[in-house]
């Protein structure tokens, strides 16, 4: 990919909307911009991070009256001269106006391209390049609020103290080699090892948190499981506020698993609605119910639908025996129309653990917002701290791990200096690759093409 050439795209949907943004990166940015805009208040040079209000034209006609704003390098989002410009948000508009830049030798740019050139520059490191598309993709407050710190730096500050820790191990082994033939000891083994210890102890720290964040992105999975007509449908669309599952009073509706995701206190969570379960289920039922075991075995958390108007029936215990240890969260639903003896018979029965709840009312989803958040934080202790991580890191971070157990191990039997030092090389070059200073083009390709035009 070409690196050196001015580069635009919009920065915003194809849409109808107020105002759209144009932006163009490059060393001809300047050039464009006194070709296509004309402004009363430009003369001769734009003065950098202010807003001009003038005519965007083509060499024939006049397309749009725009803002436009110069950020001069390295002061920029891609450290490169930039522009935005500002215009009304028509699509045709917009396409008018990238037609004007494109016809002074500007290429549209490829996907993520902008935030590339940013990494290239210095402008960020891969961890927080990758943050960018985190939190453009965020589907929960959470991940933002993770997202945006990594933006800022978390993990690879996380990462860096890592290499520096590395860094100064690695150099005094190296020191030690220079003084092998003088009575002097410049580190022992026993204090390499401690170092070696804590410097692994720190990494595994990292891959936890990482997967912490990587199973929160993708949203906890929790199985809504009952017998026939105990409310799970009229649960889900409760929860949802509109009508996802079908509702009937015919028992074994639901045959196929509905997979709806929601946002629990900023948490996201896959609400997985399965047929009802009772033992005598055949024919097509009976493979909604097989899938409803295999939720129950596959699922994070279990809330178990319970009519409140019928009690606790056989079926009900023939569920529980089938959660069996999994947490699960009781929730005695029909409280609307079902005795107070009745509710408070079943809530003995799970010693008050129990959620009471009216999916036609709405009554106690407070409280079962508040059931499945204690479950989530309980779980993920760590999980306001953790990262959001894809694979690719993920992976680099246990390759460097074992990296630092064969270095550990060379240590241990008191390998000569060289052999430690290279096997010390061997986990820097690993994490330096976490945060992009040592890549190869086919991954960044891989990462930015992941991104917006735009970005």
């Amino acid at each position: 990919m070409q690196m050196d050439d001015t580069i635009c795209a919009p920065a915003t949907p194809p849409v109808h909307s107020p105002i759209a943004i144009i932006r163009i990166s490059g060393p001809d940015s300047l050039r464009v911009a006194s070709s296509i805009f004309m402004s009363q208040r430009h003369t001769h040079e734009f003065i950098p991070r202010y807003a001009y209000y003038g005519i965007i034209h083509d060499s024939n006609e006049e397309i749009d009256d725009c803002i436009v704003i110069y950020y001069k390098r390295p002061h920029s989002y891609t450290g490169e001269d930039m522009l935005e410009i500002f215009c009304h948000g028509n699509p045709i508009i917009v396409n008018k106006i990238i037609n004007a830049i494109v016809a002074h030798n500007v290429r549209m740019a490829e996907p993520g391209e902008f935030t590339r050139r940013a990494f290239l520059n210095g402008k960020m490191d891969l961890t927080e390049a990758e943050a960018i598309n985190h939190i453009i993709a965020a589907r929960s407050e959470w991940e933002i609020a993770v997202a945006i710190q990594q933006k800022h730096g978390s993990l690879k500050n996380a990462i860096s103290d890592i290499k520096q820790h590395i860094i100064e191990l690695k150099a005094d082994i190296e020191c030690a080699i220079d003084f092998v033939d003088e009575d002097i000891e410049i580190i022992s083994y026993d204090n390499a090892q401690q170092r070696m210890h804590a410097i692994m102890h720190k990494i595994n720290d990292i891959i936890k948190r990482c997967k912490i964040g990587q199973n929160l992105s993708g949203g906890i999975d929790i199985a809504i499981v009952g017998k026939p007509n105990a409310g799970k449908s009229s649960f889900l669309n409760c929860i949802l506020n509109h009508e996802r599952a079908i509702v009937s009073d015919t028992p074994g509706t639901t045959r196929d698993v509905i997979k709806e995701s929601v946002s629990i206190k900023g948490i996201q969570c896959n609400l997985l609605d399965t047929a009802g379960i009772h033992k005598e289920a055949d024919g097509i039922e009976l493979l909604g119910v097989q899938r409803s075991y295999r939720l129950i075995d596959d699922a994070s958390l279990i809330i178990f639908i319970i009519d409140a108007v019928a009690g606790l029936t056989t079926d009900d215990e023939h569920i529980l025996t089938l959660i069996g240890n999994r947490p699960f969260i009781p929730v005695i639903n029909k409280s609307d129309i079902a005795t107070k003896e009745s509710i408070a018979l079943i809530q003995h029965a799970f010693h008050k653990k129990g959620v009471v709840f009216s999916a036609k009312t709405g009554y106690g989803i407070p409280a079962l917002e508040d059931a499945v958040y204690h479950f989530i934080t309980s779980q993920y202790v760590e999980y306001k701290n953790s990262f959001i991580a894809d694979i690719r890191m993920i992976q680099l971070l246990e390759q460097s791990l074992v990296y630092a157990q064969e270095a550990l191990n060379q240590i241990t039997i008191q390998s000569p200096h060289e052999i430690i030092a290279s096997a010390l090389q061997n986990v820097i070059d690993t994490i330096g690759a976490v945060t992009g200073e040592i890549t190869v083009d086919d991954v960044l390709n891989s990462i930015f093409s992941r991104f917006c035009i735009g970005k």
